[in-house]
């Protein structure tokens, strides 16, 4: 399974003036050529969008910043629904040169408001995100995960991203959540009807976000140059998206609620770790949480209860019954 960075943003702070000179020649740069467009309050370059960079100019009122929103796998040469690129040291060394050259391609222009050149250490990394792709064979089962993620409910230290009337957002097709303070997103979500590409078919996309610098920060040294951060994060890449992951997904393969009784009641010996499974398990539909099923129950021993669930690979959250669907393997096989 191949963990990789999917989304980076490169930030340059600019002067009032420095910044109106390179987004008029910009604008120059771009007629009868590729398309520049407002985009609400911030303006849109595509003139390397099929390298998999979009460039942004965002004219707030005490800022004046350039970004540079960049696809890696595309900018190698991929196809993200397809494959996405593997982080190692010379997919990483190859990655950087052609951001670099990307930034010294754009701003390389005869036109004197280029000068002097930016490089992509002038740039900060203001946004990183980690995917990966789980091909679960069809779009009936990518629904039926996003479905069971969905009935974790609300999660400790995350709120769910969209409120219910949001139209931007499907909640069958999706399961979004937004860290309450770490800056941190999480989201799974089918990546064909993202996408409406055929190759996507059966993709359940998740993804691990870190949205700011003090987010990026918590894995890495922010004295760092960009071009360190960048090969550090990319190559712990795994590692950084399962910490998020392990705050939010509980281990166990996935059943009805009557089919995890039964487990329950066959595997777990002891009359006073299956009462408190069982009555966790009846909790989370109830408090439709699992984190408010955990509080519900008053019990320090809790972790100690999830352990258990984890040990008969079980997961305490539950399909619905309406979902048609009675097993599901856990996503950690699927993932790890």
């Amino acid at each position: 399974m191949i963990f990789a960075p999917h989304t980076l943003e490169l930030t340059l702070n600019c002067s009032s003036e420095k910044f109106g000179k390179l987004r008029n020649a910009a604008y120059e740069n771009a007629k009868g050529k590729h398309k520049m467009f407002m985009d609400g309050k911030k303006v849109v370059d595509r003139a390397m969008a099929k390298e998999g960079v979009k460039i942004e100019y965002h004219d707030d009122v005490y800022k004046k910043i350039i970004k540079f929103i960049v696809n890696p796998t595309t900018l190698l040469g991929g196809n993200d629904v397809k494959k996405l690129w593997r982080p190692n040291d010379d997919n990483t060394s190859k990655m950087v040169k052609k951001l670099e050259n990307s930034i010294a391609d754009y701003f390389n222009s005869k036109d004197d408001y280029f000068s002097p050149k930016y490089k992509l250490n002038d740039f900060r990394l203001t946004r990183i995100d980690f995917t990966v792709n789980v091909n679960v064979g069809d779009n009936k089962t990518v629904a039926a995960y996003i479905k069971v993620l969905r009935n974790i409910g609300k999660v400790k230290g995350f709120a769910p991203k969209y409120s219910k009337t949001d139209e931007r957002i499907d909640p069958e097709r999706s399961f979004d959540l937004k860290g309450n303070s770490n800056d941190h997103e999480f989201a799974a979500y089918d990546k064909q009807a993202q996408s409406d590409k055929k190759e996507a078919k059966g993709i359940l996309r998740i993804e691990v976000r870190l949205m700011k610098p003090k987010a990026i920060a918590n894995y890495v040294d922010d004295s760092l140059s960009t071009k360190k951060k960048l090969r550090f994060l990319s190559a712990n890449s795994k590692e950084i998206f399962l910490i998020t992951f392990r705050r939010i997904v509980p281990q166990g393969d996935y059943y009805t609620k009557k089919g995890a009784e039964n487990i329950i009641i066959e595997q777990v010996t002891a009359k006073k770790h299956r009462e408190k499974m069982l009555k966790l398990l009846n909790l989370i539909p109830k408090k439709k949480s699992l984190y408010l099923a955990q509080k519900e129950m008053k019990d320090r021993g809790v972790e100690k209860v999830m352990a258990q669930f984890a040990e008969i690979n079980l997961s305490p959250v539950v399909i619905s019954k309406r979902g048609g669907v009675r097993f599901l393997k856990s996503l950690y096989c699927c993932i790890t």
